[in-house]
Formats: structure tokens, C-alpha cells, sequence
């Protein structure tokens, strides 16, 4: 039987010189050579004997920050965002020019007229006074600049909510029916019916859609 002293026994990383700390990030070559990276404060140099290990190996030093050699996750290159020179076509119709745009209101205005309920016409009303109180849209309506280019024959969303506007800065302080949309209800949504209590949000969302189709050509 033979006994083998442990303690006596070198690793091969202090036989080179270099002494493997647990809290190294790093690979050992197979020359014993060491692969960890250290990051230096500005208060050591970098040549200082004090950071030399006796196999030339960088060694653990007190405030040292690790960094791992390997690619981390969050180190993605960024998506490279969209223009018009990637191939996507050009739009055939603006329906408003983005330089045109301002989110602000253009002039003052006195806070316009309420909306009286028609019988469970407060899911219209609500809907309404947000869109009429959206600056953008209402700078635009309030220029009459649509209803002077279209050319719809019959029902437009578009012209209908610019009268509305027109009609509640009109009449500051007052309270106006709202008629003029009531009245194309059915045409906004065919499910809609006057005096049944509907969804705002989906009232909403037909209204704008609605306005959109206005101001596309063609039919369906």
C-alpha cells in the first residue's frame, strides 16, 4: 500500500505560478497559461508588481471587477429601425402630413357645449367629447379643410364629425343634442340601435374607422 501525502501536492495552476480563486471567470490553457480578464481601478497601474503573479498570471485584487469572456445576452446588436430605402413602397394616398401635425391646439377655445343624453346615448356622448377634445383631430376639423375636398354623395363620417366639432365650440356654456350623429348611427354600426345601451370603447373604435373609410377611395 502506498500513502499519499495531499497537502504536499501542487495544482497545477500554483506549479505555474497561478492560483485559481473562486471567484475567477476564466479558462486555463493547457499550458498552464491563465485566460481571466481583470478590470484595473485608476489607482493601480496596470505594470504594478503588486498585480503580478510568479507565473505572469493577473491575480485577484481587492475592488477587481470580472468580466466574463463570453457574449452576454443583453450584448445584441440593435434592430436597425425601418426607412423608406428598405424596399417598402411608398403610400399611394397621405391622408395628413406628418409635418402638419401638432399635437398642441393651435388657438384657444372656451371649453365647448355639453352633450344632452338622448336615452342611453352616454356611451356616444363620452366617446364624442374625447374625440372633440383630441387637439390634432380638432385643429383639423375645425379648419373646415375637409368638407371643402370631399366629394361623397352620401354618408361621410368625416364631414358628420367636423359639423359636430364646429357645433360644440359654437356653443360654449350651452347644451346641444347630439342629432347629427344619432341620426347615422346605423350607418357607423349596423348592430347599433337608438335607446339600447352600448360600449363606448367599441363605439369608438367604429367611429374612427368609420372616419378613415371617408377618406379612402373606392368601395369595398
Amino acid at each position: 500500500m502506498t500513502i499519499v501525502d495531499r497537502s504536499s501536492e501542487k495544482s497545477d495552476h500554483e506549479s505555474v505560478g497561478c492560483k485559481r480563486s473562486p471567484f475567477i471567470s476564466g479558462d486555463v490553457g493547457m499550458d498552464g497559461s491563465c485566460s481571466s480578464s481583470w478590470a484595473m481601478g485608476s489607482n493601480m497601474p496596470s505594470d504594478s508588481p503588486k498585480l503580478k503573479a510568479p507565473g505572469g498570471c493577473l491575480g485577484p485584487m481587492p475592488g477587481a471587477t470580472v468580466y466574463n469572456s463570453a457574449p452576454s445576452s443583453v450584448d445584441r446588436p440593435k434592430e436597425q429601425v425601418m426607412s423608406s430605402g428598405d424596399g417598402i413602397d411608398l403610400p399611394q394616398k397621405v391622408l395628413f402630413s406628418p409635418e402638419r401635425l401638432n399635437l398642441k391646439w393651435t388657438q384657444v377655445h372656451r371649453i365647448g357645449a355639453g352633450l344632452q343624453n338622448m336615452g342611453n346615448t352616454c356611451f356616444l356622448n363620452s366617446a364624442l367629447q374625447c374625440l372633440t377634445y383630441t387637439p390634432p383631430l380638432a385643429n383639423y376639423m375645425l379648419t373646415r379643410e375637409h368638407s371643402k375636398t370631399c366629394h361623397e354623395p352620401g354618408f361621410c363620417m368625416m364631414c358628420t364629425m367636423q359639423n359636430h366639432i364646429i357645433q360644440v365650440f359654437a356653443n360654449s356654456g350651452n347644451v346641444i343634442k347630439p342629432i347629427g350623429v344619432l341620426n347615422e348611427l346605423k350607418r357607423i354600426a349596423k348592430h347599433f340601435r337608438y335607446g339600447s345601451q352600448e360600449d363606448a370603447h367599441e363605439f369608438l373604435r367604429y367611429t374612427v374607422d368609420a372616419m378613415q373609410k371617408s377618406c379612402l377611395p373606392g368601395t369595398k
